[in-house]
């Protein structure tokens, strides 16, 4: 990684919340004014390789860029410090060089990150923010990075393991005040209002967004493929700007339009309330389509390439998926806004703490019951468990996954994803069979 440099917020625009991280972004437009059902023909390899092109203009024009890992992290308070968080993406081409570090039972994940990293990669961050009491590999592989590229700037978040109350609630505002203390330190930017306040619309603005977008294609999922619904949550995660949200805004503006016309907006609206409260209760939603409705289940698996491996072999097109549960999509979107009223590190450790639980917390029968209330009122034909290679979280909630879509009467498919997804022909093909087989009783 290169040596750190000192970053400081410039100009922050009252009107747009927070400056744009990249001064000559191509704006992506999907017709507020004429909403329109376009799709987008971009691989994930393409979309993780414009990504990454885009940090490094960053961050040779000085920019401070940290990586993290989890998809839970205060990305508010980084950008009130003047660091660019990006969400650090494993790659399809990273192979090697964790074997003399990692242990054993290290995940995929970790090994594909520690990989890139041994091969010279990832050299425009300017450091990596790890949790701990997540994962025993996420929590291990922080201290094998500090001791093998000891150069490099490594913090940690520790989460409370416990559900959300008065005392999860404070220990994790302590981390983060300990956390924006060393960001002080380290990059010589302090925390103010005014930046926080920025920094908490823009996160807000990408949240309100994706949660409208998500809700309106439970339904009616053709009004934007489920990979652009991806492709743009991944691009404010990896590069979180105002342009970033004014693409996946005007994306959810125009699927409103859509939903409006047909008189299905108010439906989507409540779905939205239904799933922020956790509370889905009552018969399923009446679908007309030909087409089965299915919904990604998962932990830490990337939601691009997900949608890449149903794209590839689904003749349906991007609308077959019509819900994911995966830690970086509906889990990332569908966590509480901020609300600065408050103590702001109190406020944002309540949104973190909010949002939809993770195989690496507790609380397995909610997420279970909170699964069969989705596939039951969301009318879901079929379900896909994906699980990241060697990741026990994901390995030890697969079985029981599994079975709650058997108690309501719901297809399902197990399905293993390495990140460097080298068996892609062999998913597409277990993918397209699944499919096929509830085309039947597609509603």
């Amino acid at each position: 990684m290169r040596a750190l440099v000192e970053y400081s917020v410039r100009g922050w625009p009252e009107a747009q919340g927070i400056r744009r991280c990249l001064s000559d972004v191509e704006r992506c437009s999907i017709g507020a004014q004429a909403p329109e059902r376009i799709g987008f023909r971009l691989s994930y390899g393409e979309v993780f390789d414009n990504l990454e092109k885009r940090l490094r203009e960053l961050s040779e024009d000085g920019g401070t860029i940290l990586g993290y890992v989890y998809p839970h992290s205060p990305l508010e308070l980084l950008l009130a410090h003047g660091i660019t968080p990006s969400l650090v993406s494993t790659r399809p081409n990273a192979q090697g060089g964790f074997e003399a570090s990692l242990q054993t039972f290290s995940c995929s994940l970790t090994r594909n990150l520690f990989s890139q990293r041994s091969n010279g990669g990832l050299s425009f961050l300017s450091g990596i923010l790890f949790p701990s009491n997540t994962c025993d590999s996420l929590h291990n592989v922080s201290d094998v990075w500090r001791r093998r590229f000891s150069e490099d700037m490594i913090f940690r978040l520790t989460y409370p393991a416990g559900k959300l109350g008065d005392d999860s609630i404070q220990f994790l505002a302590e981390e983060l005040r300990i956390l924006s203390q060393s960001l002080k330190e380290a990059y010589g930017c302090p925390l103010s209002m005014d930046t926080l306040s920025a920094a908490v619309n823009l996160v807000n603005g990408f949240r309100e967004a994706a949660q409208t977008l998500y809700s309106c294609r439970i339904v009616d999922p053709s009004v934007v493929p489920y990979f652009e619904v991806a492709r743009m949550a991944r691009d404010f995660l990896s590069l979180p700007s105002a342009d970033a949200v004014d693409r996946i805004s005007s994306s959810a503006n125009a699927a409103s339009e859509i939903l409006e016309k047909n008189g299905q907006l108010t439906l989507a609206k409540s779905l939205r309330q239904e799933l922020l409260e956790a509370t889905l209760r009552g018969d399923g939603i009446e679908v007309e389509s030909d087409v089965p409705r299915i919904l990604v289940a998962g932990g830490m698996v990337e939601p691009t390439v997900v949608a890449c491996l149903f794209k590839g072999s689904d003749k349906i097109g991007g609308q077959v998926v019509v819900l994911d549960l995966l830690s970086f999509g509906f889990k990332t979107a569908f966590t509480p806004l901020v609300d600065l009223a408050g103590d702001p590190f109190v406020a944002i450790s309540r949104s973190i703490l909010g949002a939809p639980s993770e195989p690496t917390q507790e609380g397995l029968p909610e997420r279970l019951e909170f699964l069969k209330r989705v596939l039951s009122r969301l009318s879901i034909d079929g379900v896909v468990v994906c699980e990241q290679s060697f990741c026990d979280p994901d390995q030890f909630e697969a079985p029981p996954l599994l079975r709650a879509a058997s108690e309501v009467n719901v297809a399902s498919l197990r399905l293993p994803i390495d990140p460097e997804v080298s068996d892609r022909s062999r998913l597409e093909g277990r993918i397209e069979s699944f499919i096929e087989t509830l085309q039947g009783g597609a509603r």
